[in-house]
């Protein structure tokens, strides 16, 4: 599974989705699935999509290292992880949150050689 993902809640049960693709939890590990059915807790962010190039010569493996820290490291400065269900926010500040959540990331993903679109 993408180390960047959202999960949803279908029905009270956890689904996983990353680049147009959902998932679901095995006993192994992920698999794969159709669309779940039934209502969404929290839709596919859209607008959360970060565009990173390598400024340097990375390779993959060293960016997708790089993107997980960052991601690390911008959800405990802001206290808000788009990976985990919102939870009882206001729409005003969980929108607040995803803006300083993607300008954390983008600050240490340019620190370490990225531009960030």
């Amino acid at each position: 599974m993408p180390l960047y993902y959202t999960t949803l809640w279908v029905g009270g049960a956890p689904y996983y989705y990353a680049n147009d693709v959902y998932y679901t939890q095995t006993t192994g590990g992920y698999m794969v699935i159709e669309p779940p059915k039934g209502e969404v807790i929290q839709a596919p962010p859209f607008e959360e999509k970060l565009f990173i190039y390598p400024r340097k010569g990375q390779s993959e493996k060293q960016q997708s290292d790089d993107r997980y820290e960052c991601h690390r490291w911008a959800a405990d400065q802001v206290h808000y992880d788009p990976t985990q269900p919102p939870g009882n926010v206001p729409e005003a500040q969980a929108n607040e949150k995803r803006a300083d959540y993607r300008r954390a990331m983008g600050a240490c993903l340019d620190a370490r050689g990225y531009t960030v679109k």
